[in-house]
């Protein structure tokens, strides 16, 4: 069950779902795509992230006016569990009243959500009229892979007119935030709650223009991390437990650790996602099951990769990267040889 502001009554308690957990850069990218994939479908252009407002809805504190501080959009909502466009550390102001002292004087507006529904994937089309159910329709314009959570924030806001108004509205920027409920609803504590700002004009020097990074591949003969095919990330700079290198040797059916630094602007911008292919096939694929946290600036992946099925010889290794905006990096490869 999804929430909007608007909403303050519903039939019954959600269902919360066990799955895997949620992550908040992966979700706000989803969000993004949605949005941006829904105005298409509109005939209308996407919007440009916009790394101040996407760093505020998101969670970086921004001053109050006059004094005091307020934490960003989505962390404030999901700390206090209520989709009040009032600003906690702001009392008696929307972020809309304050946006204009950031150099945002065009039109303005910001929609919430939040739901307890699952971070498994589904399929969400395009272009469905208000209702529809599923996320699927028959008028379907296109269709994309994201987390039932995502999926439902975006369908309850198609169907409230006020809120799909905003999302296909007149403007040519917006940021995106996501959070986990800490505090207790009438429904429960938890749930997953999202936030999206909007603006028509402001300061170009804040529109995400930087594509993602990846810095290189380092590969390490030998378990390093448990599980096949698992994947996991690590502030930039930590050693790793051996020395890599970007051509290794090992035998047939062995696994390797895959590693690499990707990086998106170094403050405000943010990687959500990751993949590691062999020879083109992906292997591993962090916008799935292991959607990930990024942090700002730059993050150290890793991934343990089974070599069962691969022929002696050469075979080429890459990772690239997806950053909030869903843009991909460039691959960068490494060389992995197996053994005779």
């Amino acid at each position: 069950m999804a929430f909007l502001f608007a909403v303050v009554t519903a039939s019954a308690a959600p269902v919360r779902a066990a799955d895997v957990p949620f992550a908040r850069d992966s979700a706000r990218s989803e969000i993004v795509a949605l949005i941006n994939g829904e105005r298409k479908a509109a005939g209308l252009k996407p919007l440009t992230v916009d790394l101040l407002l996407s760093s505020r809805a998101h969670d970086a504190s921004f001053a109050c006016p006059r004094s005091g501080t307020t934490p960003g959009r989505a962390l404030d909502i999901a700390a206090h569990a209520g989709l009040t466009h009032v600003l906690s550390g702001c009392p008696g102001l929307e972020i809309v009243d304050v946006m204009p002292g950031w150099g945002y004087r065009g039109a303005t507006g910001e929609i919430l959500a939040y739901n307890y529904e699952s971070s498994s994937m589904v399929t969400y089309h395009f272009g469905c009229p208000p209702g529809s159910r599923d996320f699927d329709c028959a008028a379907a314009t296109g269709e994309t892979r994201v987390s039932r959570t995502a999926a439902t924030a975006l369908r309850q806001w198609t169907d409230s007119p006020l809120h799909h108004g905003i999302m296909l509205g007149d403007y040519d920027r917006f940021g995106c935030g996501a959070a986990a409920g800490t505090a207790t609803t009438a429904y429960g504590t938890g749930g997953q709650f999202y936030a999206c700002v909007f603006a028509k004009g402001g300061p170009a020097n804040r529109l995400d223009s930087r594509v993602p990074a990846v810095r290189g591949i380092d590969l390490a003969p030998d378990a390093l991390v448990s599980g096949a095919g698992s994947s996991g990330s690590r502030p930039a700079g930590d050693p790793m437990p051996a020395a890599p290198r970007a051509v290794a040797t090992v035998p047939a059916g062995s696994t390797v650790t895959v590693s690499s630094t990707v990086a998106d602007a170094d403050t405000l911008g943010r990687v959500a996602g990751w993949q590691v292919a062999v020879d083109g096939t992906v292997v591993v694929d962090a916008l799935g099951a292991g959607r990930i946290d990024a942090g700002r600036g730059s993050l150290r992946v890793e991934a343990l990769v089974s070599t069962a099925g691969l022929t002696p010889g050469q075979h080429v290794v890459t990772v690239r990267a997806r950053d909030m905006a869903g843009r991909w990096s460039a691959a960068s490869a490494a060389t992995l040889v197996i053994a005779p």
